[in-house]
């Protein structure tokens, strides 16, 4: 029999169910997260993070022009407009 135990605050990479994984260890010793919610399941390995699932937030759309992984950084300065402190 397996013990499966839910992972309090975990999000399913496919159908982003919250609290919807759960894990377990099979009498191979293997362990695996699964997705109550829409059956997503993939072997978990404590020293390798999982492949991320294609999602329609991780890839870009068709046709749609991706951003340069470089982009200009510039600095900007707040200014106090009218608000007045105590040590000047």
């Amino acid at each position: 029999m397996l013990k499966r135990r839910f992972i309090a605050g975990a999000v399913c990479p496919r159908c982003a169910g919250m609290d919807k994984i759960v894990m377990y260890d099979t009498e191979d010793g293997q362990r695996f997260r699964e997705c109550v919610s829409c059956g997503f399941k993939e072997p978990f390995t404590d020293g390798k993070a999982p492949d991320e699932v294609k999602t329609r937030v991780n890839e870009p759309r068709i046709g749609e022009e991706t951003l340069p992984h470089e982009t200009e950084v510039q600095a900007v300065k707040f200014v106090d407009a009218g608000v007045k402190r105590k040590d000047h």
